[in-house]
């Protein structure tokens, strides 16, 4: 920060590293006697942020106020009398021949902030933007991680050219803009003293994606509105939502169709008719609604869709390839049943549901190697409350809830070991106001079950189980309940995409008359409530048609279709602060100094457009590698020692004179590492060097692949199709998910990527990008079992690709991925 008014030089700026040394007047208290006011702002220091900083607010104009709010009613029957004379908020039933009735409301008295806070000031003509902001020590507002307002604020960034209402109610006439300065007012915050102010503010950040409604690009669908999000699913994942299209929403249709809707570019990407399913292509003749129900199996590019027609047996289950729809399993319903979530387990997807006809669960298996979708109808005990739990050794899980009349509700955990299903009794539930559970969550951050319910009271109790022992680690309360599963939204969590530590829920004041909706999330570990969004749905929508709603809180989104036949992306301020090059940075110094930019001259950095740092210089990752190998050359080296390749790789004959050659689509594509190359991969403690040339834009390519066996444990370098814009990325998947990207095209051409893993973070450059990290531990990874090249040995390779050179180090820091990213000619 810049800090003015230096004694002894008034006016000029001065450059402090370390902690500001202020010696200019002190900032004088405000008043604590009600109501508060505030001191005068003449000479207190003033911070400037260049990038990104945190300020203190300082309380510079207003004060405070006592308001009434109404606490409730009081009943008084006046007959015939006038409707005058009652204080303001009176409502009157009755009236003809009943007489009326006068409902009265009675108040109480409290003080609210009326309060301008001077954050910084703005030398630079440009503005700042608000990235998180704190009351009295309570965050209220964070755009970078998706904590909407739950409190009434005015920001002003310093560009703004009409006074607050605060500032006129002060000064009348007189009030100025204070243009230049940075400005945040509170405006009927309740307190008994001056709240405390603390903002993060930045010159240097973006707001990430737009809101707005996504068009379509193909015909336009009509008809049943209210029924058009019950036939959608989102994929966090490839940031689309799958719509399904069915005569009753564009007639004529001789195919149920899928609609690809993407998040970020707001219009659809294509749509496609679904192989197979014109039996279930009914029109309004025989049903004004949508029947069918997609499953988002994330990432992978298929989608689940149960068909449905009115009447049994003839539905099917089938999963399709989304780009095509082309069908790639299926199974004839031989039951009344609805599917509920999906979890990936090694290379196998794990579906479960409910058969209504059993009162079971229905379970099915579905295996891309093989092609086949395995259901059992009754595979599993009854639960309609189910969410998705643990992957770990042995087995995957999926936690549910029973529900009941008596107040009582069983939680269990239903484990699939890839051969046979268990269920594992964790906890019981008494006392219960409701059939079962609000809320039934499993955290992957914290490994903790978390359970929200109702008891009377009203009480809205929580309480942590640890899943493994089924121990209650902590209790608590708090002041209002969401929920995030229910009986008749089955799949409301699917929809509710929450970061790890947090849970995501709805939430209504169930006012009968205007209810109130919000969107709110529980911080698990502070276990505290916040708002994500308010105002997220009419207030005459009814409580099904609230849980069509889609929210993804890393992203800072949500999604509606209710009311209209189009989808609205409805995004938080998501700011995020970016990174300022050295060039910039000095920019904005030399500026405060008198210096303009022209009158600047730099040696030895880019060029303007690209950030102006200097290009970094490349890292011969040969050098100190624990492998190199150089399939372009034939040359290959462990420690500095020659090595024979058929020591080392699975099929040395794909080597030619392009690489090592990985074939499109192939079962028998997959390289393998083995012997002590393999050895060395499977440490997981490395940084890892590919460089490699992309053919096609067609399918994704799997650069590096490891899994542990029979658990599911995996970590994957690859880049990604064009449906996701053929970026790079590294997911890697245990209890807890990490996952870092470089979120621009990588089309054909040579490429070269560096790649660090270690225990506590994963980082990633791509052809010398700016470094992607997550400093996350995982809570527990396998040993890895496998390491290959093209993808999984156990399905197929993907896409037709060379593998030019592979180096293997120890880990190195993230400022050097980017030169050992650099392809070097």
């Amino acid at each position: 920060m810049v800090w003015f008014a230096t004694p002894g030089n008034p006016g000029a700026p001065t450059i402090h590293l370390g902690p500001p040394a202020d010696t200019v007047k002190p900032v004088e208290p405000v008043a604590a006697a009600s109501p508060f006011t505030v001191g005068k702002v003449l000479g207190r220091s003033i911070p400037i942020v260049i990038g990104t900083g945190k300020v203190d607010g300082l309380p510079g104009i207003g004060g405070s106020r006592t308001v009434q709010t109404p606490t409730g009613y009081t009943t008084e029957h006046i007959g015939w009398g006038p409707e005058a004379g009652y204080p303001p908020g009176t409502t009157f039933i009755g009236g003809g021949f009943s007489g009326y009735d006068a409902l009265i409301p009675t108040f109480a008295t409290s003080q609210v902030a009326v309060l301008g806070y001077l954050l910084a000031y703005d030398p630079f003509g440009e503005g700042y933007k608000l990235v998180r902001l704190e009351i009295n020590d309570q965050v209220v507002f964070d755009a970078e991680h998706g904590i909407g307002a739950s409190v009434n604020y005015r920001f002003y960034g310093g560009t703004q050219t009409a006074p607050d209402p605060i500032t006129v109610g002060v000064m009348g006439d007189k009030a100025g803009a204070w243009q230049g300065f940075v400005m945040l007012f509170l405006d009927g915050y309740e307190a008994d003293s001056a709240p405390s102010v603390k903002a993060v503010i930045s010159n240097a950040a973006t707001d990430t994606g737009a809101s707005g409604a996504i068009e379509w690009t193909g015909e336009v669908p009509s008809g049943g509105i209210d029924a058009f999000p019950h036939g959608s699913a989102y994929d966090p994942s490839e940031d689309v939502i799958y719509q399904i299209l069915e005569p009753t929403d564009i007639p004529g249709l001789s195919h149920i169709y899928l609609a690809v809707l993407d998040v970020d570019t707001l219009e659809e990407r294509y749509r496609v008719p679904l192989e197979g399913s014109e039996p279930y292509a009914v029109g309004r003749d025989v049903v004004d609604y949508q029947l069918s129900v997609p499953i988002a199996m994330n990432g992978t590019g298929l989608v689940f869709v149960q068909f449905a027609t009115l009447t049994m047996p003839n539905h099917m289950s089938a999963i399709y390839n989304a780009a095509t729809g082309h069908l790639v399993a299926s199974y004839i319903d031989t039951a009344n049943m609805t599917w509920l979530t999906v979890q990936q387990f090694g290379h196998l997807w794990v579906f479960i549901g409910h058969n209504f006809d059993a009162g079971m669960g229905v379970t099915g298996i579905f295996d891309p190697a093989k092609g086949t979708f395995d259901v059992d109808p009754e595979g599993v005990a009854s639960s309609y409350l189910i969410v998705n739990g643990r992957v770990t050794t042995g087995f995957t899980s999926f936690f549910t809830a029973t529900s009941s009349f008596t107040g009582d509700a069983d939680l269990y955990e239903l484990r699939f070991d890839g051969d046979a299903w268990t269920s594992t009794l964790l906890h019981s539930l008494t006392g219960l106001t409701g059939l079962s559970a609000d809320v039934l969550w499993f955290d992957p951050l914290t490994g903790y079950l978390v359970v929200g319910y109702d008891l009377t009271g009203p009480i809205y109790r929580w309480i942590y189980v640890d899943p493994e022992t089924g121990t209650v680690i902590d209790t608590f309360d708090t002041a209002k309940m969401g929920t995030n599963v229910s009986f008749q939204l089955p799949r409301l969590h699917n929809r509710l995409i929450s970061k790890p530590g947090f849970v995501l829920m709805l939430w209504s004041d169930g006012d009968p008359d205007e209810p109130v909706y919000e969107i709110i999330s529980l911080d698990i570990q502070e276990k505290a409530l916040s708002t994500f969004a308010t105002d997220v749905v009419s207030p005459f929508t009814d409580d099904t048609r609230f849980s069509y709603l889609i929210a993804d809180q890393g992203k800072g989104l949500w999604i509606s279709a209710l009311g209209e036949y189009v989808w609205t992306v409805h995004r938080q301020p998501n700011t995020v602060p970016g990174q300022v090059s050295l060039r910039w940075m000095l920019t904005k110094v030399m500026f405060l100094g008198g210096y303009s930019p022209e009158e600047l001259t730099f040696e030895g950095f880019g060029p303007p457009d690209d950030g102006g740092d200097p290009d970094p210089d490349p890292i011969d990752p040969a050098v100190g590698a624990v492998w190199a190998l150089d399939f372009l050359a034939g040359a290959y080296a462990h420690l500095g020692e020659a090595v024979a390749i058929a020591d080392n790789i699975d099929k040395p004959d794909r080597v030619g004179d392009s690489g090592l050659e990985i074939p499109l689509e192939d079962v028998d594509g997959v390289v393998s590492a083995i012997g002590d190359f393999l050895a060395d991969l499977v440490t997981m403690d490395w940084t890892v060097v590919i460089e490699w040339e992309e053919l096609t834009t067609d399918g994704a390519t799997y650069l590096l692949y490891l899994e542990a066996l029979g658990d599911g444990h995996s970590l994957t370098i690859e880049r990604s199709t064009a449906f996701a814009n053929l970026r790079v990325d590294v997911n890697e998947g245990s209890f807890n998910t990490r996952y870092v990207e470089i979120d621009t095209s990588h089309g054909p051409g040579i490429h070269k990527i560096a790649v660090t893993r270690t225990n506590d973070f994963i980082s990633v450059s791509c052809d010398g990008s700016s470094v992607d990290t997550l400093v996350v531990s995982p809570i527990s990874m396998d040993a890895m079992a496998t390491a290959s090249f093209g993808g999984d040995p156990n399905v197929e390779s993907f896409n037709n690709t060379f593998i030019r050179k592979v180096y293997l180090l120890a880990p190195v820091d993230d400022a050097d991925l980017p030169g050992l990213s650099i392809v070097v000619p």
